[in-house]
């Protein structure tokens, strides 16, 4: 029988790193051949070489600075130059993160279903892309991934280097996107949460709680993050700046802008789309209810086999429940979209949980049900799959291809200063290329509007100025985004 075991383990890991070779490519094809967007672009422009203490310390605060983001960026640049693929490395390397710790954790809890939940973690259109772009929600997710494996690993064996790589991972993934303020909060009190559940259900008398030595660890971490956190969310919290979107509720907001997501840009049908979000609330409530069963049970052993479900059921809900406090007594938005996206690997964390204790159970239903969700999702991102552009800046995916048409105009009369008028989304993506290309030629575009006077235009065909400057030279067009390159012949 072992020999058995290994072989289709090896199998599943095989199977695995081919998956994750796919993905990364991918990626690595988009970061490398599509434009730099309007959200990277501003990055690179305002931030990026700004000194290394007024970046972590938010002196310019706006939430299009990820700090740990600016602060690889900066040094990417230094070292290898300004290339797109170079300045979205920090997110490509951070895919690799996730991948392996993900890996190391499906490894550990449930390898006979390797293959299938390796790709319920990472086959998702929407996703992928962040691992794509000089954003912080790629290295915010590759560290999340990394402290979820390594609280389990102290959840399993408790060694204080486990515990402190977890703070390390979780603080990353803060000083990469704020949005994982609320992670890194819910994950501690769901960590004391479960060491009091697992002691009210030891039958061992000696056994205590005791907070404080528990958490040494942790409060150390904590008042080193605060110390570093405390002046940028100041800032931004003066300037009211903690805007995520939604202002609905958390269902409506978070969970149906996620599965919107999920579709890229497919719009669900809306009764497929409520089927999800009772799949969703069923999964999650399905673990709770599992969870107080054996609390109610004092079943110690279920709490010492499946402490990581308990823990990340208990940080999903508490997410949420810290989320709908934080609305009403602050009036901060639900998360929505790029914001929401934390979420869907917390989620899946909790269908495999609950699909690997079913394992245990019924085996067969068990596989079955992993590789038709896997399945599913294979389906939808062949269908959904994008090598032209990012979803939400869609509009900028043909900047570097007009930037390089402006580049082959000017090789006409080469004495001539361009300056080229723009609707503001262009923006920072021309002034990105403008600057790393070295066009000292071409003046700096600006927010200011168009005057009409300008040599070139690139704009929308919905733009008010289009019909006043139609009569200009079409140099290119594109029906699908509404873009237009013009040149003025006047």
């Amino acid at each position: 029988m072992v020999p058995k075991i290994n072989k289709k383990n090896n199998l599943q890991l095989s199977l695995t790193i081919l998956a994750f070779m796919g993905c990364l490519i991918y990626i690595l094809y988009k970061a490398f051949h599509l434009s730099f967007t309007h959200d990277e672009s501003y990055t690179y422009l305002h931030y990026v070489h700004q000194g290394f203490m007024d970046i972590i310390s938010y002196k310019t605060p706006y939430t299009n600075n990820h700090i740990l983001n600016t602060v690889l960026i900066k040094y990417c640049e230094e070292l290898l130059g300004s290339a797109e693929i170079v300045l979205r490395l920090p997110n490509i390397l951070a895919f690799i993160v996730y991948s392996v710790f993900a890996i190391l954790l499906l490894q550990k809890k449930c390898p006979d279903l390797l293959f299938p939940f390796y790709l319920l973690l990472t086959i998702h259109p929407f996703l992928l892309e962040f691992f794509a772009l000089a954003r912080g929600y790629g290295l915010s997710i590759g560290f999340l991934m990394m402290s979820l494996y390594f609280i389990r690993q102290y959840l399993t064996t408790p060694k204080p280097g486990y515990l402190i790589w977890f703070n390390v991972a979780a603080f990353l993934a803060v000083m990469s996107n704020f949005s994982l303020l609320n992670y890194y909060v819910a994950a501690l009190i769901a960590f004391n949460l479960y060491s009091y559940l697992q002691v009210r259900t030891s039958h061992n008398e000696i056994q205590s709680f005791t907070f404080f030595k528990l958490n040494k660890i942790n409060i150390i971490s904590v008042l080193i993050s605060g110390m570093v956190l405390y002046e940028p969310l100041r800032r931004l919290s003066k300037k009211g700046l903690l805007d995520f979107g939604g202002k609905n509720g958390f269902l409506a907001d978070t969970v149906g802008s996620s599965i919107d997501d999920l579709f890229y840009e497919m719009a669900a049908p809306f009764l497929l789309s409520v089927l999800i979000k009772v799949f969703i609330v069923c999964v999650c409530f399905g673990v709770l209810i599992l969870i107080f069963a054996k609390l109610m049970k004092r079943n110690s052993i279920f709490f010492e086999r499946y402490s990581f479900l308990v823990f990340v059921n208990v940080t999903l809900f508490l997410i949420v429940f810290i989320t709908q406090i934080q609305h009403l007594l602050l009036g901060n938005d639900f998360y929505v979209h790029r914001f929401a996206l934390f979420f869907y690997p917390l989620f899946i964390l909790n269908l495999i949980v609950i699909l690997n204790y079913v394992y245990t159970k019924k085996r067969k239903f068990s596989v079955f049900i992993s590789y038709s969700f896997a399945g599913l999702l294979l389906f939808n991102f062949y269908v959904n799959y994008n090598l032209k552009h990012f979803k939400e800046w869609r509009y900028d995916k043909e900047t570097k291809m007009v930037m390089q048409k402006l580049i082959s105009e000017h090789e006409k009369d080469r004495g001539k200063q361009v300056q080229l008028g723009i609707n503001w989304l262009f923006e920072p993506g021309t002034n990105f290329y403008r600057y790393t290309w070295d066009l000292n030629w071409m003046i700096p575009t600006h927010r200011k509007g168009i005057s009409g006077g300008e040599d070139y235009w690139y704009l929308f065909g919905n733009d008010p100025e289009f019909n006043k400057l139609k009569t200009g030279e079409i140099l290119f067009e594109n029906k699908e985004t509404d873009v237009f390159l013009l040149k003025n012949v006047e």
